[in-house]
């Protein structure tokens, strides 16, 4: 887990270039999230580090023809993206190597893990300039050992980590600012110190963080002076300290969903109208909630079901007037579903060209939307404190960990290069989109919320 411009993918190609000489490796496949970054990384970095070492990686190198297979010794070197489902088939590797980790889709790490299926060797480096908390390298990085740089004090002997004391271990002495010890605040040397393990001896997997913190290129007063003034503080923690950051608004917190809690407990009846989400996965999760005389909607029931036919029970049961269901995966038990309360059960769709209003279309039982869009209306509801939850209970728990473990990422597409933000998933969020879909069907008749929305 890494802050920018540390000199890391460098220390990666020398890493590859050494294991494919050395190692007995068949292959190596070395990542990047687009296919653009492939022919400016092989032509750019790698084809340079051959030239200008002729008599050393570049006596190894039997084949440069190509921008996107090398051979050194008797491994192939393979430069892929990870957004192209092709370019990760059909390569048996013993290595891989996940550059921006962070910008990868997560089923293209799985499919590229794949094709070490049969490898006895089985290594894998990941490296990344972190995004979000619980996410991509961070939570690669919270398997590990977890090892930091401490920078040993010449004076008292203290070890200060840079990371977990910023900024305060950046201090202004006689017109300069220098790194300073945390306990007798005495200068610290960035060549002065040693990798210590936070989880020592829990795991044989080795984890490293690099900050610009300890960097000899990069001064001390220029990161504080940027963390003052930035109005940017998500790329300036991700790319300057190399921690994970998301702004409050992008994620919520599980006490501030928890702090929605009324004093009623859950019902198990209502003579409605009702309204109800249910999201597909391992089992159903459902929500259904009523509109509120005061706030947007109030949720009165929140269950998890194993088989469909228990839907119909709790559409009776709280006479509910508008279901909205995840069509995905089991598109057939979902329309089933659908035909058997035609008219109040509609399966989501989710089309990110579309924009504005949900599309409810009547004949087809189904409902479409902007995934953001939607995500964004459900999230300032409780942003906004305006939805009521039940009393607080374990499956109420569980309903704010879902919400929590969602949140907003700026992402850039690939062939366009435009940006937009998207909803990501840290953890368990059944409930999350559960919810989603409840305020859909609640929303049904209303004015849209979306005027409300910050949706840029």
């Amino acid at each position: 887990m890494k802050a920018a411009q540390l000199g890391l993918t460098s220390k990666a190609m020398l890493k590859v270039a050494y294991k494919a000489k050395y190692s007995g490796y068949r292959g190596i496949l070395y990542l990047f999230p687009s296919k653009s970054d492939v022919t400016d990384f092989s032509k750019g970095r790698f084809d340079p580090l051959i030239d200008e070492n002729p008599d050393s990686i570049g006596s190894w190198v039997r084949n440069t023809d190509s921008a996107n297979i090398k051979q050194i010794g008797n491994a192939f070197l393979y430069f892929r993206g990870m957004k192209s489902r092709v370019g990760l088939k059909s390569i048996p590797v013993d290595g891989i190597v996940f550059d921006e980790l962070d910008e990868a889709p997560q089923n293209a790490v799985d499919m590229a893990m794949e094709r070490m299926g049969h490898s006895e060797f089985r290594y894998v480096l990941q490296l990344s300039n972190p995004t979000l908390p619980d996410y991509g390298i961070d939570k690669a990085f919270q398997q590990t050992d977890q090892r930091y740089w401490l920078l040993k004090c010449e004076k008292c002997d203290h070890y200060t980590c840079l990371e977990d004391a910023f900024p305060h271990c950046l201090l202004e002495i006689d017109g300069r600012v220098v790194r300073a010890c945390e306990r007798c605040h005495s200068e610290l040397n960035p060549s002065v110190g040693q990798w210590v393990a936070k989880r020592p001896a829990i795991t044989d997997k080795h984890g490293y963080h690099y900050s610009q913190l300890f960097s000899h290129f990069v001064e001390p007063g220029d990161i504080l002076h940027q963390f003052r003034t930035t109005n940017n503080l998500t790329d300036f923690y991700n790319l300057k300290i190399g921690i994970p950051y998301v702004e409050a608004t992008n994620r919520l917190s599980i006490q501030e969903v928890l702090s929605l809690c009324g004093n009623e407990g859950l019902v198990h009846f209502d003579y409605g109208p009702c309204f109800m989400g249910v999201d597909q996965g391992k089992d159903l999760h459902v929500v259904i909630g009523k509109r509120h005389a005061e706030k947007s909607g109030s949720v009165i029931h929140l269950a998890v079901c194993k088989e469909w036919d228990e839907l119909d029970g709790l559409m009776r049961n709280f006479h509910v007037s508008r279901c909205v269901v995840d069509a995905l995966p089991e598109t057939r038990n979902a329309r089933a579903f659908a035909e058997r309360h035609r008219g109040k059960v509609f399966l989501n769709y989710y089309n990110e060209r579309q924009k504005g209003a949900y599309k409810w279309n009547e004949a087809d039982l189904t409902v479409s939307c902007n995934r953001t869009e939607s995500l964004d209306a459900s999230h300032k509801e409780i942003m906004d404190r305006a939805a009521v939850l039940p009393r607080e209970s374990d499956i109420v728990r569980t309903f704010a960990e879902h919400q929590h473990n969602t949140a907003k990422k700026l992402e850039e597409d690939e062939d366009t290069g435009s940006k937009r933000y998207v909803y990501v998933k840290l953890g368990p969020d059944h409930f999350r989109h559960a919810y989603n879909y409840e305020c859909m069907a609640r929303q049904y008749g209303r004015a849209s919320l979306f005027a409300d929305c910050d949706l840029s």
